[in-house]
């Protein structure tokens, strides 16, 4: 949800949060001891293209801070920038990409293994499908909507009380 937040405000903001911020660099010229490469540029050298670019990564930050709950925020204060926070909260979310995999496998199970329980309403029901098939996607498992409305009606017991 953040992530589409964030696009419907700017969508530069998640090449941002994927790449990292443009840095603004130059080029120092080959000598004869060390090849011709980049470094950052001081602030006080930026144009205001570059400025406006920085602050776009300035105000991400501010956003993300500022909808994470206090224990989360204090885990990612320190990064510089939101790339580094985002690389991080993934990490402390969903975890590493063994436990992913792990995440996924267990998920197809429960998606494969799908039932009505007795005690809950077929709104329930329908709730608790869609909920893991929102985890599965979440995951890059995705089933088609055909496939998904056979699975839920097959899952119904015959009578439900009404």
């Amino acid at each position: 949800m953040m992530l589409m937040f964030l696009e419907a405000i700017d969508d530069a903001y998640i090449d941002i949060i994927n790449h990292g911020p443009p840095y603004p660099q130059k080029i120092i010229s080959m000598t004869p001891t060390i090849p011709e490469h980049y470094i950052r540029l001081e602030k006080s050298e930026w144009s205001d293209p570059e400025k406006a670019a920085m602050l776009k990564d300035a105000k991400v930050m501010n956003i993300l801070h500022n909808s994470l709950d206090n224990i989360m925020s204090n885990m990612v204060i320190a990064y510089k920038t939101v790339k580094a926070i985002r690389d991080d909260l993934e990490t402390q979310c969903q975890g590493t990409l063994e436990i992913k995999n792990n995440r996924r496998v267990v998920l197809v199970q429960e998606y494969e293994q799908f039932d009505a329980r007795p005690d809950e309403t077929i709104t329930d029901n329908y709730d608790r499908l869609l909920t893991l098939l929102n985890d599965l996607s979440l995951v890059g498992k995705d089933y088609d909507i055909e496939d998904s409305n056979t699975k839920f009606l097959r899952a119904l017991p015959e009578e439900y009380d009404t």
